[in-house]
């Protein structure tokens, strides 16, 4: 049958059938494919407007660049300072467990005129909490903790200087006793040994038994060094 042998009518609703086909096919292939990606390029576009919309532009620096890198120099000098002062300081330690310094206080008390009683390796205790126990020790965790910390100032130097801290020195607990112008003795050329030695802590009281007639008060003093 061909398109001649049809009637009118039939040509016409044919046609129409053939072009709703034709543009059935285009809308689905083509025309929605399309719309699906100009509606993500619109609504991409409304959120980049927001956000111009919505962003700051930050506030220029009330300091130009040249005094912020004059104060940069200034830090890079005074860190340069503080590395070289630590330096020459850490010259005048001893090393640690040295039985030199430890032979040469022993010399120095001796040439003072002061007895030393007690000469022992000093452990500083480990702090309890208000209630009086001990604080219960972290649980040991993977990652490295870091062991040398700066206590503030509210702590003593004993506890300042104590294992695990930034400024961490071995301790000395000295008990000796003598009059008082020998103790004062000692104490002062313990600034004139060769390496550093720092009284971290110092208590002194009389002797139970009276002095001799003519004869100094004998006191009793123990001194916490750190070496």
């Amino acid at each position: 049958m061909t398109l001649t042998k049809l009637k009118k009518t039939e040509q016409i609703l044919l046609a129409v059938v053939l072009t709703t086909l034709v543009l059935g096919i285009y809308s689905y292939f083509r025309f929605i494919p399309k719309n699906d990606a100009i509606g993500l390029a619109q609504r991409q576009t409304v959120k980049t407007e927001s956000k111009l919309y919505s962003a700051s532009i930050p506030n220029e620096p009330e300091q130009d660049v040249e005094e912020i890198l004059a104060e940069l120099d200034e830090q890079e000098q005074l860190l340069a300072l503080t590395q070289e002062m630590s330096a020459n300081i850490e010259q005048r330690l001893a090393p640690i467990g040295s039985q030199q310094l430890k032979v040469a206080i022993s010399e120095l008390a001796r040439n003072s005129g002061v007895q030393i009683r007690t000469n022992e390796t000093y452990h500083p205790p480990k702090k309890l909490n208000p209630k009086g126990k001990k604080s219960k020790k972290p649980k040991k965790s993977k990652a490295k903790v870091e062991t040398d910390i700066i206590l503030p100032s509210s702590y003593s130097w004993v506890e300042r200087m104590s294992a695990k801290t930034l400024f961490h020195r071995p301790m000395q607990r000295i008990i000796l006793n003598g009059d008082f112008h020998a103790i004062h003795r000692f104490i002062l050329g313990l600034e004139r040994l060769p390496w550093q030695v720092t009284v971290v802590q110092m208590s002194i009281e009389t002797m139970p038994s009276a002095p001799v007639m003519g004869y100094a008060q004998k006191l009793r003093s123990e001194l916490i060094l750190a070496l």
